[in-house]
């Protein structure tokens, strides 16, 4: 993919699958702005581009839970003339746990935390889009929109609705050249992944355990690199695909689901 000429941003970029993004990005030729509530890991992610690539990226501290925060970054666009043509959505994961186990403010958190950043951010970017005729919108989901896990009940309902978002909004964005697409990470190697193990790890069983085991699960054998959701991001960003309203599996075959 060649992103000449294009300038991407991407929230949550600090580490992880949204770190891979902004890589996969930057390497097909695009201009990335990232950004992250965590200074000290975004810091280390702007110095770990400019290192690799030779490339200066501009990086913003901003809470995507904060409606402050998010108007404060586009205004800050706004400013430096950067004219956003890609943009990847990506949020942390909620507190998992089953619908017993969670409390009511865990539910507000939640839709703070995974659907009202991505409708902030819409209102913000897509405009910008429309002027130019252009847009690539992704959003980091997960496979619990495909298939609801028990002890996830929270990334359940709130993931979905990310999902119901992105499909309603790809009929009337079509027209105007902006495409909006899912992706559904299953299990990556990253430190979210980790968290996810250690809360369920039993008695006597280490991390790599966990993962050892949970790579039986997977016909391709392990757990996924977060390059792997990266290319395909950067597929879905490019001006060659037309893809519109689709959420993508990315989970090494483990889902069972035919859609």
């Amino acid at each position: 993919m060649d992103h000449k000429g294009r300038i991407a941003l991407v929230c949550g970029a600090s580490k992880g699958l949204g770190k891979a993004c902004a890589e996969a990005l930057l390497r097909d030729h695009a201009e990335i702005i990232i950004c992250s509530r965590d200074r000290g890991n975004l810091e280390a992610a702007r110095r770990d581009f400019k290192n690799n690539y030779g490339k200066d990226v501009l990086a913003v501290p901003c809470n995507l839970s904060q409606k402050k925060d998010i108007r404060g970054l586009f205004h800050l666009l706004k400013i430096k003339k950067k004219p956003i043509h890609i943009l990847i959505n990506n949020t942390g994961g909620p507190k998992p746990g089953n619908f017993f186990e969670v409390r009511e403010q865990d539910w507000e958190s939640a839709h703070a935390q995974l659907l009202l950043p991505i409708v902030r951010i819409l209102f913000q970017a897509i405009p910008i889009m429309k002027a130019q005729k252009f847009g690539r919108i992704i959003n980091i989901t997960s496979m619990t929109v495909k298939e609801p896990r028990e002890n996830l009940i929270l990334s359940n309902v709130y993931r979905s609705g990310v999902v119901s978002l992105a499909k309603t909004l790809s009929r009337d964005l079509a027209k105007d050249n902006i495409f909006i697409n899912n992706v559904c990470p299953g299990a990556f190697n990253t430190e979210r992944m980790g968290q996810l193990l250690k809360s369920k790890l039993q008695p006597g069983k280490s991390l790599s355990d966990a993962k050892k085991e949970l790579a039986k699960t997977i016909p391709l054998g392990r757990l996924q690199e977060p390059k792997e959701l990266g290319d395909v991001v950067s597929f879905l960003a490019s001006e060659e695909c037309t893809l519109t309203g689709t959420t993508i599996p990315i989970d090494g075959g483990a889902g069972r689901g035919l859609f």
